[in-house]
């Protein structure tokens, strides 16, 4: 089994995990806008001593959707180590890493209805529908960033859980999916869970190199003004 170093930064959690074939070794704190702060810490925390040429056999790093510094922050320090040691990658997305986070917590049922959701600020959410069959998420469609109301909305809802931080729009969503959603908003990635299920091949890793370790922004129409057009405050 290989040992895998896990890590994503695209949410509010900055998390780190190493599973080492016997065991995991994770950090994982929410802490908005410091995850560039944390998580080298974690990893020295995780490594325990050890180089990371003997501990690691390949780097799993969450690709997002979601926040665009925490992406940055955690493919660079993916690709720098990896680069680092002549190590290969593996990329997972952020939104499927949540459904097995919520599935390690007790929080699903075989057959559920997912809906995954990541807040992508000014008023929008990214999110990706799914079931979760057999111990397995079986995503339904892409990833879409999209205004709450005007959400895609698969054939078949019941049973629904919403997972994620985009669940503070829940308000806004259309009604069907407010009327039948299980709401779990505080469910992020956790790197122990997805270091794991890689390691122990539960999750097929899929190892690449380095540099084409890529984010996945979705974001296209992000509403920023430039400084000459925003009005100054008094």
């Amino acid at each position: 089994m290989p040992r895998v170093l896990a890590l994503d930064t695209a949410t509010q959690a900055c998390t780190l995990a190493l599973w080492d074939e016997q065991r995991v070794r994770a950090r994982h704190a929410v802490e908005a806008r410091a995850h560039n702060r944390h998580v080298l810490t974690m990893l020295a925390e995780v490594l325990d001593g050890q180089r990371l040429s003997d501990a690691v056999d390949i780097i799993a790093c969450g690709v997002g959707p979601g926040s665009f510094t925490g992406l940055r922050v955690a493919v660079s320090v993916a690709q720098g180590l990896a680069w680092s040691q002549n190590l290969p990658v593996h990329g997972f997305c952020t939104l499927t890493a949540q459904v097995h986070a919520a599935a390690a917590s007790g929080l699903l049922r075989d057959g559920a209805m997912v809906l995954t959701t990541i807040d992508a600020q000014i008023n929008q959410l990214y999110a990706r529908w799914g079931r979760w069959v057999g111990g397995r998420f079986l995503p339904e469609g892409d990833v879409v960033v999209s205004a709450p109301e005007a959400l895609p909305l698969p054939d078949t809802l019941e049973p629904l859980v919403l997972l994620g931080s985009g669940a503070h729009y829940c308000e806004q969503l259309p009604s069907s999916v407010r009327d039948l959603a299980q709401v779990f908003d505080e469910v992020t990635p956790n790197a122990g869970v997805m270091a794991e299920l890689l390691g122990t091949g539960a999750l097929t890793l899929a190892p690449q190199p380095a540099y084409e370790l890529s984010p996945q922004y979705v974001q296209r129409d992000i509403g920023w003004k430039k400084l000459a057009e925003q009005v100054r405050r008094g």
